[in-house]
């Protein structure tokens, strides 16, 4: 059988390891792939790179109205025409995809089609996708999954999206996320029932989490830390919704009770960000004692090295894969309550969840974990037993398997 994986994608991040895992995780060995992308799809290299299977990597040359707005951004001008005409442009483009990948689609001869969208409506091309792949003869409605949470249409597009969104929902077999939470949020789309929308956990390979290898990697020695200091760790992009402000006023509390405490950040950012959180560093007084790394192609070996992993989020987080990385490896894991982490970080299963704004209960629970080893042993040992339970590749790959292939 040959399956086709689409995107439309403008960034580097999960969605890259998420097709990798699946792809690698795959329970059929007959089955072929082929990744279809847009051209300026960078994570497709990442992609490329950590498979140990065969994928054909095919990418579509014309520009959608995402791309468009990508390009007319660099222009003030040409970015405030582009919005003011979006209510009719963005949907001419989008019928313009839809024929196109209609006759790409048709040449490719694929048996099955798996749409990977980063949100939702997300990628107008995906959306388009689904749209022509339903209109080739004796091909099965294809799947739908998205990654981030739903969102509502602007009040002056709301016709038009009730239109795509019920043209997608008849070419369409489910809708399917990552999440419980995530799924929720599609009740804002009002023109897809709630019946056509389920949930896969995302998994990990077993592969991608060893322990501290020889040679690679210290982080105590790197950043000339005394043996006995015990790091904590955020993996993330210095983006606020992701909390930053939030963990430093409690890792303020954490190193007050506990000297020898160190706070690693690492995620990708640009300049203006990190220097934001810098200037949080400098205001709390923890200058020393947070250290912002920006992006780490290590991170994982800096994760096996941790002491606990710091969850911070504020708002539109739909999963939370960093949490299933510090669980497969041991790591205990203090995350809000925010969008799907609750489903991932259970309390008292290899962590602990607080409100989002409950700076004092997130550090106590932080102070606990660094204070008392044989309860971060504990605890690293049950998110362990909850990742081979819930998160592990194959796992999800046999639940996508089962999805796609079943008429």
């Amino acid at each position: 059988m040959k399956i086709i994986l689409f995107t439309e994608n403008y960034y580097r991040g999960g969605l890259d390891t998420f097709t990798a895992t699946l792809i690698n995780a795959w329970p059929d060995q007959d089955d072929e792939f082929t990744l279809l992308s847009n051209r300026e799809y960078s994570g497709a290299d990442v992609v490329r790179a950590r498979l140990r299977r065969a994928c054909s990597f095919v990418t579509y040359d014309f520009v959608t109205y995402a791309g468009l707005g990508h390009i007319t951004r660099k222009n003030r001008i040409l970015n405030a025409l582009r919005l003011a005409a979006s209510p009719l442009l963005r949907y001419l483009f989008l019928a313009h995809e839809v024929i196109v990948l209609r006759k790409l689609f048709s040449e490719l001869q694929g048996d099955r089609l798996l749409i990977i969208n980063g949100g939702y409506p997300g990628g107008d091309a995906c959306r388009a996708a689904g749209i022509a792949w339903g209109f080739l003869p004796d091909k099965p409605c294809s799947i739908h999954n998205f990654h981030s949470l739903a969102t509502s249409s602007r009040f002056y597009t709301k016709a038009q999206e009730n239109a795509v969104d019920a043209m997608l929902v008849k070419k369409t077999k489910v809708f399917v996320t990552v999440s419980k939470a995530a799924a929720t949020s599609m009740s804002v789309r009002k023109a897809i029932p709630e019946d056509k929308v389920t949930f896969v956990y995302n998994g990990l390979e077993r592969s991608e989490h060893p322990s501290l290898t020889a040679g690679g990697a210290d982080v105590r020695r790197d950043f000339a830390l005394n043996k006995d200091a015990l790091l904590c760790l955020m993996l993330a992009t210095y983006h606020p919704h992701k909390g930053h402000t939030f963990l430093l006023k409690a890792f303020r509390r954490v190193s007050d009770a506990i000297p020898q405490a160190h706070f690693l950040v690492c995620g990708y950012g640009n300049e203006e960000e990190i220097a934001a959180v810098q200037r949080e560093v400098d205001g709390l007084g923890l200058d020393g004692k947070v250290h912002l790394l920006g992006f780490r192609s290590d991170a994982m070996e800096l994760l096996a090295q941790s002491d606990v992993l710091m969850v911070g989020s504020q708002e539109f987080e739909s999963f939370g894969l960093t949490c299933v990385e510090a669980m497969a490896r041991r790591v205990p894991v203090v995350a809000t309550r925010v969008g799907g982490l609750p489903e991932v970080v259970v309390d008292g299963e290899g962590g602990f969840c607080t409100e989002r704004n409950d700076v004092d209960s997130y550090a106590a629970h932080v102070i606990n974990l660094l204070r008392d080893e044989k309860l971060r042993k504990e605890q690293g040992e049950k998110g362990f037993s909850r990742y081979l339970q819930h998160f592990t590749a194959q796992r999800m790959a046999l639940e996508y398997a089962e999805l796609l292939k079943s008429e």
